[in-house]
């Protein structure tokens, strides 16, 4: 009777667990818009000394949700920067990165080994490097070296703090006189995020993504958001997704829509949209959705809402992340703990 009292003692207080911190998800998606407030009063508050040299080229290392916030920059930026931007997610830098290079070195422990690794190659190469982190391994190098550096705040699992990377990168950026000034955009796009209401839409998007093999389709321009809503759905969510951009998924994936017939059943294509995808892409995927729609059923358009480019990539990005938490709700899943990545890191470390 004892052993039968403590399993359901257990068994309650892993239940009461897991609620807490589904809780504890919402709360971070919540309070985006919060973030990116806190964010752009930290971002106006740091120090950036000038660059002793002439930038010629960007390179951001970072991995995972401390690496995402350089693919929000990367669109953003695209028809802005003065200079070419190239995202590093490994543990060397190219060959190319030197004296010229602004080297944006993200990671929000501090410690990841990759960014750490990548760290120490491009500084041997001397590119003018600054840190954005929370901590760890990464702020004390910067500290020691006298490097330019932004701390941003702990406690947040780094898929959770977009908000504070990507307007520190920018920062940065703008601080270097590599764009303009970003702040108007980031005030338009904080308040789309603050209004967000369609939480019924994300509700039934995510009902119907369950059980799926999950497929998400957009232009270049909002590629960033493909990956976000595919970290989000892989980490919170604890379900498969894969990304690809249109018009390339056009010349090879778009064939594979067709075998295994049995399973074309489970496939879900995603459309991913906005008013700032160019008119052939527009064009190219109302056909993807017609050849797809011969093989499943499972066809969605999701269009992005607000004034502004930015503000459409952080609405559609916002929206997902509600997506993935609805999804985790209907898998029966906790957003929070990611057990594999602390198996894997827990391993490599022993090594």
């Amino acid at each position: 009777m004892a052993s039968t009292e403590n399993f359901i003692a257990i068994s309650h207080k892993a239940l009461y667990l897991r609620h807490k911190t589904k809780l504890i998800m919402k709360q971070f998606i919540e309070t985006f818009s919060a973030q990116m407030l806190e964010a752009q009063a930290i971002a106006d508050k740091a120090t950036i000394n000038p660059p002793k040299k002439t930038i010629r080229n960007i390179v951001l290392i970072g991995l995972g949700g401390s690496g995402f916030g350089g693919e929000i920059v990367k669109s953003y930026i695209a028809d802005k920067a003065k200079v070419p931007f190239q995202i590093c997610r490994e543990y060397e830098v190219p060959k190319y990165v030197g004296k010229n290079t602004l080297l944006l070195a993200c990671s929000y422990s501090g410690n990841t080994e990759e960014t750490l690794s990548a760290f120490e190659m491009a500084e041997a190469q001397g590119a003018e490097i600054v840190c954005i982190t929370s901590g760890g391994k990464l702020l004390s190098l910067a500290q020691e070296k006298g490097l330019n550096h932004i701390v941003i705040p702990t406690g947040y699992p780094p898929r959770t703090a977009a908000g504070f990377a990507f307007i520190q990168q920018l920062e940065v950026l703008h601080k270097y006189k590599l764009i303009a000034n970003y702040r108007k955009d980031v005030a338009i796009a904080t308040k789309v995020v603050a209004d967000f209401k369609d939480h019924k839409a994300a509700q039934k998007v995510a009902a119907g993504m369950k059980g799926k093999f999950l497929f998400l389709y957009s232009s270049i321009q909002f590629e960033s958001i493909a990956i976000r809503w595919r970290q989000q759905i892989e980490e919170n969510s604890k379900q498969l997704a894969s990304y690809h951009i249109v018009p390339e998924m056009n010349h090879n994936e778009l064939v594979g829509w067709k075998q295994p017939a049995e399973l074309m059943k489970y496939a879900h294509a995603t459309f991913l949209e906005s008013s700032y995808d160019h008119a052939r892409v527009k064009l190219r995927m109302d056909l993807n959705k017609q050849i797809i729609k011969e093989h499943t059923p499972n066809v969605i358009t999701l269009k992005a809402k607000g004034r502004g480019f930015l503000a459409q990539l952080m609405y559609m990005l916002h929206f997902g992340d509600w997506v993935s938490l609805y999804l985790a709700e209907e898998n029966n899943e906790d957003p929070m703990p990611v057990k594999v990545i602390d198996y894997l890191k827990n391993e490599l470390s022993k090594v």
